[in-house]
């Protein structure tokens, strides 16, 4: 709790001269202030710091240290609370008043003192260290209340983190990796790739409207959605004889459509790519909801993107329609899937980076694994960036998919 001051205040008299500090020291104690005396600035600083002065009324002329460098050590201090100083001086002209400001001083008082104008001063002084008592309390609750944020955002953090993939698809047939990295502690991206059964992959990338805890909130929600281990997941179906199997991406981004318009988020919309990857032919199905543009890279080195303007991005419209897109991979190629931060994401001279830099990364590596892909790919956008790397203005996410080839059909296992 803040000190919350008191009429009655221990004030410090700093005056060379015995006679001027019993004078002003004797009209303080009728005031009924608890009084201390220094006869110089460097006894005056020890008293400060011994009995926790409130208010400092010191003459401006001494030997040794003046009362404007007394003033000037005392503002110095850091970690303590604030003390009011009045400045006592027969001097009075508007050199000497900027310069008694200068060196911190709150007030000042003519010589010789009048009683009634010191107590005025006393009263002004007052109001302003509760002012700042106050401000102080005010802050350290905002300092607290802060922390508490902090470590919940923390926290968070780390849960989305847990939610990304760990390690590859034990697979011949195919490799995957990832880049994520949040302008925040919490990200509104989100990836991951999944079993769905032997032959088939699930995966997505997405990007929630917006920036900070709220974006999060909504990509950890559908996260969880998309995710296998979770109950009620939106990755599998059953027909009418109870069999299980795999939705179709253009069913299940309608049904993630229609999930978010019955939780009401406002404004807050998503694009994405949800896809499934046949690990037998490198057949892919995809939808691709306002999503970035992907990025296939042949064994050759030859990149281009899928000739389809996808659709409209999730949470926006109810009844809103998708449609599959079909892809082949061919054996030894890549497709890349990324959220817009990638390609939005400014150099210091305000120029994006755009998807032909990315395509051009991508050809000039496409000898390259898809892990080692990522790895590189990391340092490129972060020097692009520049400066404070670590400020990045969106949210960084990449997705590659690399098609091995097939090994011939697995037994299904639904």
């Amino acid at each position: 709790m803040a000190i919350i001051y008191s009429e009655k205040m221990r004030i410090l008299v700093v005056d060379d001269q015995d006679m001027q500090r019993l004078i002003v020291k004797r009209a303080l104690t009728k005031l009924g202030h608890q009084v201390f005396e220094a006869d110089c600035g460097e006894k005056a600083l020890h008293v400060i710091a011994e009995h926790d002065i409130d208010l400092v009324v010191s003459d401006w002329v001494m030997e040794g240290m003046d009362g404007a460098q007394l003033c000037r050590a005392i503002r110095l201090r850091e970690g303590v609370r604030y003390v009011y100083f009045i400045l006592m001086s027969s001097r009075d002209t508007r050199e000497d008043l900027l310069e008694g400001l200068s060196a911190g001083a709150d007030d000042f008082l003519r010589k010789p003192i009048d009683v009634d104008e010191l107590a005025v001063r006393l009263r002004s002084g007052h109001r302003l260290l509760n002012l700042q008592a106050n401000l102080e309390e005010k802050n350290n609750r905002l300092d607290e209340a802060y922390q508490r944020i902090q470590k919940d955002v923390d926290d968070a953090s780390i849960f989305q983190k847990g939610m990304l993939p760990h390690g590859n698809i034990n697979d011949p047939r195919a490799r995957f990796a990832w880049l994520f990295i949040p302008s925040m502690l919490v990200s509104g991206d989100g990836l991951n790739y999944f079993r769905l059964d032997d032959n088939h992959i699930g995966f997505y990338n997405l990007d929630v409207s917006g920036h900070g805890v709220a974006s999060a909130m909504v990509s950890m929600m559908v996260t969880q959605m998309l995710n296998p281990v979770f109950a009620g997941c939106l990755l599998w179906g059953k027909d009418n004889q109870g069999i299980k199997y795999i939705k179709k991406p253009d069913v299940l981004v309608s049904e993630l459509n229609e999930q978010l318009m019955k939780l009401g988020f406002g404004s807050t919309y998503l694009t994405c790519v949800y896809g499934v990857l046949d690990l037998r032919n490198g057949e892919l199905c995809m939808v691709r909801a306002g999503h970035t543009l992907p990025v296939i890279v042949t064994a050759g080195g030859i990149a281009h993107l899928p000739n389809d303007d996808g659709d409209m991005p999730v949470g926006m419209f109810e009844g809103a329609s998708f449609h599959n897109i079909l892809l082949t991979l061919a054996p030894g190629s890549k497709i890349c899937f990324y959220s817009d931060g990638v390609t939005e994401c400014p150099n210091p001279d305000e120029e994006m980076f755009e998807i032909e830099r990315l395509t051009t990364f991508l050809q000039e590596n496409s000898t390259e694994n898809a892990n080692t892909i990522t790895l590189k790919f990391a340092p490129v956008i972060k020097e692009w960036k520049g400066l404070n790397v670590s400020d990045f203005l969106d949210d960084v996410s990449m997705l590659v998919i690399e098609y091995v080839s097939g090994v011939g059909p697995l037994p299904v296992s639904l």
